[in-house]
């Protein structure tokens, strides 16, 4: 054999061995990695279902502790929307003080040029007129179509029947259109609609005559003077709504006060008076309560140039906004950008918010308002 062929196949065998043993060892470094994960997803599978028996153990007890508050406003809710509907009524006195209910029969058409036939008026007092109307209409069968259309000027303050796919075109906005009966021919449409006078919108009528019953009583005995007092901003002394602190941003400078265990913001809003309050001749909102507002930090200096911490409601922030928080925050966060810009050619771009503190925060059993619910009693 020639020494050429015998270095060859002992350079084969070699090759061939430095391959096996390679994929050897690509085989076992797989089995370990599969080892690897099929031992650590164990692990995190017991850690995935310890973090969901922890999730579902604050959400039993957040959801033990809100059952007695919700109580407490579902109590409190008819008082408080009987008294915001007495305010609804005394305002839409005054939209329609001296109008009369009007319907312009005209204002029905029937479409592609079908029959329309005027029946007569079916309900009509000082507010509302609904009168009958039957058309022709597609169906193969039952031709004809009985409608109750009107108008009320208590629109506003109830949902009265406003059907679609009517065989007509009526030129009034939020105009009472109901569809009642079809039947083969006019004639019985007639027979019919005499027959069931009384009783063609029943239903609507007692939910009609129950919100004018309520809105006549409220006219009649109230006036918006008797609820000045909540259709206004509170008027509260400094005193009594002390400034805690006024954070300036590079776009605006906002004061926030203390009244009654809730932050106030500086800031002109259209809204819910309640909400309000007003402190020498400036308004302020209900933000939140003080363990509400949170410091939040975001940016990105990893692959971008940009660092922020904000201040809001936010369920998400770290830690309560407080002096201590807020000083703690932005002196590790100064240090951190500090520590980065010293290895980077450009800068971090890092400007949060100047806070000027002013009164001290109260403690937490302080802050939550100790007034007691007014009486009901005697109360429009």
């Amino acid at each position: 054999m020639l020494p050429e062929i015998e270095a060859y196949i002992r350079k084969r065998d070699l090759k061939t061995s430095l391959i096996a043993e390679k994929e050897s060892i690509k085989d076992g470094a797989t089995r370990q990695e599969l080892d690897s994960e099929r031992r650590f997803g164990k692990e995190i599978e017991v850690i995935r279902e310890r973090q969901y028996e922890e999730g579902n153990r604050i959400r039993e007890k957040a959801k033990a502790l809100i059952a007695p508050l919700e109580q407490g406003i579902k109590e409190l809710a008819p008082w408080i929307q009987s008294i915001d509907q007495k305010i609804t009524f005394l305002k839409h006195r005054k939209k329609i003080n001296g109008k009369k209910p009007q319907f312009d029969d005209e204002s029905v058409e029937a479409y592609r040029d079908r029959k329309l036939v005027k029946l007569g008026i079916l309900y009509e007092d000082e507010f509302t007129i609904i009168k009958l109307f039957a058309a022709e209409n597609e169906r193969p069968k039952n031709r004809w179509t009985l409608m109750a259309v009107g108008n009320t000027l208590l629109r506003e303050l109830l949902d009265l029947p406003h059907d679609y796919g009517l065989p007509i075109h009526i030129d009034t906005y939020k105009a009472i259109q109901k569809e009642l009966k079809h039947l083969p021919t006019l004639e019985e449409i007639q027979v019919y609609a005499e027959k069931s006078w009384k009783t063609l919108i029943l239903g609507d009528l007692a939910t009609y005559k129950g919100v004018k019953e309520r809105y006549l009583n409220t006219v009649n005995n109230y006036t918006l003077e008797d609820f000045k007092s909540i259709l206004e901003p509170r008027k509260v002394s400094d005193q009594d709504a002390p400034v805690v602190f006024r954070i300036t941003r590079y776009d605006s400078i906002q004061e926030y006060r203390l009244y009654r265990g809730f932050y106030y913001a500086e800031k002109e809003v259209e809204g819910d008076p309640f909400n309000h309050i007003e402190v020498d001749d400036i308004l302020y909102i209900r933000h939140c309560r003080p363990d509400q507002l949170r410091i939040m930090e975001t940016g990105n200096t990893m692959f971008g140039n940009w660092w922020s911490i904000s201040i809001s409601k936010d369920s998400r922030g770290h830690s309560v906004f407080n002096r201590e928080n807020w000083e703690k925050t932005i002196t590790e966060a100064k240090a951190r950008i500090d520590e980065l810009n010293s290895k980077r050619t450009k800068p971090i771009a890092f400007n949060p918010p100047e806070v000027v503190w002013i009164t001290p925060i109260p403690r937490a059993r302080d802050v939550q308002s100790s007034t007691p619910l007014p009486s009901t009693e005697g109360s429009p």
